[in-house]
C-alpha cells in the first residue's frame, strides 16, 4: 500500500491546484495517488477551494458594483456641472453634491477643473460689474439727452427707462457675439388712441407715445447703438465675455473626459476600496 502523509497541512495553493486538475478531468482518487494523500483529504480541499473561489467572486462582484456606483455618482455630478456651465437651467445644489465635489477633487487634485471653476466665478462677477457699468453710463447719457426732454415731463418716463433697458440688453448680446435687435425690423408700432402708438423694440415696451415722437426715439436708439461699442465699459464687457467663453470651453473639455471615460483615476475617502 502507498504510504500517505496525513500530517502535513494542505496549503491554499495546493488545494487550488487540485481544483484546477479536478476541473480539467482528473478524478480525486487519481490526484490522491499522484500526490500521496488520502482521497478524503483531496475531496475536502477541492470543496474548500470551490467555496473560497465563490466567496472571492462574490466579493469581487460587490466591489465592482460599488466602484461602478461610485464612478457613476462622479460622472453624473460632472454632467450636472457641465449642464450648468453650458447655460442650461441650473440643478439645485444639494449637500450630496458638496460631498461629490469634494470626492472628485480628491480623485483629481491637480486637474485644471478647479482652476477653471475659480476663474469662472471671478469672470461672472466681472461680467456683472461690466454690465452695470454699461447700464449706468446709458442711464446717465439718456437722461442727459436733450432730445428726450419731452418725456421727462411725464409722471412715469417709461420711454427713457425702456431705452436704457433695451440698449443694455443689446450691449450684452453684442458682447457675446450675437446680432441683437435691428431697428428696421424690430421697432414695432402698435395702434393706440388717435395720434398715439404703443411702441416696443423687440420684447421691450416703451409705452404710449405720439406718432411724431417715434422718429426722435428711433434716432436716439440709432445714435446710441452706433456709439456704445466704442465705450470703455462696453469693451470691458466684451473682453470679460470672451474670456468667459474660453474658460467655459476648457472646463467643459475637462468634464467631457470624466463623463465619457466613465472611470475616474485616483482615490478618495468615499472609494469602496
Amino acid at each position: 500500500m502507498t504510504n500517505r502523509n496525513k500530517k502535513n497541512p494542505i496549503k491554499p495553493d495546493q488545494r487550488r491546484e487540485w481544483l484546477r486538475r479536478y476541473e480539467q478531468g482528473e478524478k480525486p482518487p487519481q490526484i490522491a495517488d499522484s500526490d500521496e494523500v488520502d482521497v478524503r483529504t483531496v475531496r475536502k480541499h477541492i470543496g474548500l477551494a470551490i467555496q473560497e473561489r465563490e466567496a472571492k467572486e462574490a466579493r469581487s462582484t460587490v466591489l465592482r458594483n460599488a466602484l461602478e456606483g461610485h464612478y457613476g455618482d462622479l460622472r453624473h455630478f460632472a454632467e450636472r456641472l457641465d449642464s450648468q456651465i453650458a447655460g442650461q437651467p441650473p440643478v439645485s445644489p444639494s449637500t450630496r453634491d458638496d460631498y461629490l465635489r469634494a470626492s472628485l477633487r480628491q480623485h483629481l487634485p491637480r486637474s485644471p477643473i478647479w482652476r477653471y471653476l475659480a476663474r469662472l466665478d471671478i469672470l461672472h462677477q466681472r461680467v456683472a460689474q461690466s454690465k452695470h457699468g454699461v447700464e449706468t453710463r446709458l442711464g446717465q447719457e439718456a437722461w442727459a439727452d436733450s432730445r428726450l426732454d419731452p418725456f421727462l415731463s411725464d409722471s412715469e418716463p417709461v420711454v427713457i427707462h425702456g431705452i436704457v433697458g433695451i440698449l443694455s440688453s443689446q450691449a450684452e448680446q453684442w458682447a457675446q457675439g450675437y446680432r441683437g435687435l435691428n431697428l428696421e425690423e424690430n421697432l414695432v408700432r402698435e395702434p393706440a388712441e388717435e395720434g398715439f402708438v404703443n411702441l416696443r423694440y423687440g420684447a421691450w415696451q416703451m409705452g404710449k407715445v405720439k406718432n411724431e415722437q417715434v422718429a426722435i426715439i428711433k434716432d436716439v436708439l440709432k445714435d446710441f447703438e452706433s456709439s456704445i461699442t466704442a465705450w470703455d465699459e462696453y469693451r470691458d464687457l466684451e473682453k470679460s465675455h470672451a474670456e468667459l467663453k474660453r474658460v467655459r470651453k476648457n472646463l467643459r473639455d475637462e468634464l467631457a473626459v470624466i463623463i465619457l471615460r466613465r472611470i475616474v483615476p485616483g482615490k478618495c475617502k468615499y472609494c469602496p476600496l
